[in-house]
């Protein structure tokens, strides 16, 4: 079986699915494998012979100790995998057809106020390197609404200054628009602070981390964290956070959500359901009401 999941992680590369998407894939795999183990099931004939009821087994010992949502994801990567045995032709039923998946409930993002995101934007410091690299990073975090995976990808050829935009590549190519201010800090960045710190000089990466090769997540992770503190920031915060922000943000000064469905580069309106209620003159008021940089309650007509 080690030697089919090695071939599936391959064809999800092949598929230009995400490094991260590839190894949570693989690891929810590898999970399946483990409980298939004890019932000397874990082989090729083992697979062959699973049926929707084994599916519906695990599924019920997954939903014991993790929630719908993380349920699903595994039930998610079970389906890919099958999916790839049936295309590989080594699979005669796919146990995954028609199976029915936890219902969730929309999950609200954490919410940053406009002057918070200001203020995360300013915490770097912009003397040094390293704090010009971090601003430019938040700033096209927030002003391009970008996935993690995809701010690490980026290289210094996926800029399009001139023109304000950048190419993000993913599982979907899509180009998004980049604000002034950002394009200020990239542009500085790429004079003062990017040369000298690659440990290969050629490598067309956009961000380096310490060690001069490309950005890691964690890396990431621990510079958004260090950030956010320094501006007095305690919400639950992750790299998420700026992209949630980026879309309420703009739904609050009018976008619909078929712009952020474009912006985001989703193909379904959907799967931006967890913004709608952003949308609503409640909220608006609310928003309005509590936002200390902001005056009174919009009346009829104002965004």
């Amino acid at each position: 079986m080690k030697r089919l999941i090695l071939q599936f992680t391959a064809d999800l590369h092949l598929k230009r699915y995400s490094q991260n998407s590839i190894q949570n894939h693989r690891l929810d795999v590898l999970r399946f494998q483990d409980w298939l183990e004890p019932q000397g099931a874990a082989d090729i004939a083992g697979l062959q012979g699973a049926t929707r009821d084994t599916v519906l087994v695990y599924q019920g010992e997954l939903a014991r100790r993790l929630k719908p949502r993380s349920v699903n994801r595994h039930l998610s990567s079970l389906k890919l995998f099958f999916r790839f045995l049936e295309e590989a032709g080594l699979l005669p039923l796919n146990p995954m057809d028609n199976l029915t998946y936890p219902k969730l409930l929309p999950q609200l993002p954490t919410m940053l106020l406009p002057g918070e995101v200001g203020a995360l934007l300013e915490a770097p410091n912009e003397a040094h390197y390293l704090g010009l690299r971090d601003k430019a990073m938040l700033e096209l975090l927030y002003s391009s609404g970008l996935k993690l995976n995809e701010l690490l990808g980026l290289d210094v050829g996926s800029l399009q200054l001139d023109a304000g935009l950048v190419r993000v590549s993913g599982k979907r190519e899509r180009v998004v628009p980049v604000t002034e201010p950002a394009q200020a800090v990239l542009r500085r960045y790429l004079d003062e602070a990017r040369p000298g710190r690659l440990l290969h000089p050629d490598d067309p990466c956009l961000f380096p981390g310490r060690n001069g090769r490309r950005i890691s997540r964690v890396g990431v992770w621990k510079m958004i964290k260090k950030h956010a503190a320094a501006a007095g920031i305690h919400k639950n915060f992750n790299p998420r956070t700026l992209r949630h922000a980026f879309a309420m943000h703009l739904i609050l000064g009018g976008m619909d959500l078929d712009g952020i469905k474009l912006l985001f580069g989703y193909r379904q309106l959907e799967a931006t359901a967890i913004y709608a209620h952003v949308n609503t003159p409640d909220f608006r008021d609310a928003y309005r009401a509590y936002h200390p940089l902001t005056g009174p309650p919009a009346g009829p007509g104002r965004v």
